[in-house]
């Protein structure tokens, strides 16, 4: 099992987290709400949870490849979300 996390410092992580999920809501199953959300990606597992002033992002899988793949799908979405944001990236940190 493949598990990395990110946590991106803002205090806009609740409209991050629904931009976030809506951009696959219609592709992939998505529950979410104004502080979670879970993501089925083909690479893994994303679940997101927005608090004051960060959003938590942990993503588990199982292949390596595909694994990799979400981690740069996800890390591309958090940065078109918060291209306006000066200084905001997504920075995974491998678990195991």
């Amino acid at each position: 099992m493949f598990e990395a996390e990110a946590r991106i410092a803002t205090i806009d992580s609740s409209r991050y987290l629904t931009e976030i999920a809506k951009a696959w809501v219609h592709t992939y199953p998505v529950r979410y709400d104004a502080l979670t959300a879970e993501i089925e990606l083909p690479g893994g597992q994303l679940i997101m949870t927005a608090d004051g002033d960060s959003l938590s992002l942990r993503l588990v899988g199982t292949d390596h490849r595909r694994f990799d793949a979400a981690k740069e799908a996800v890390a591309k979405h958090v940065d078109r979300v918060a291209e306006h944001d000066t200084g905001v990236r997504c920075v995974w940190h491998e678990i195991s």
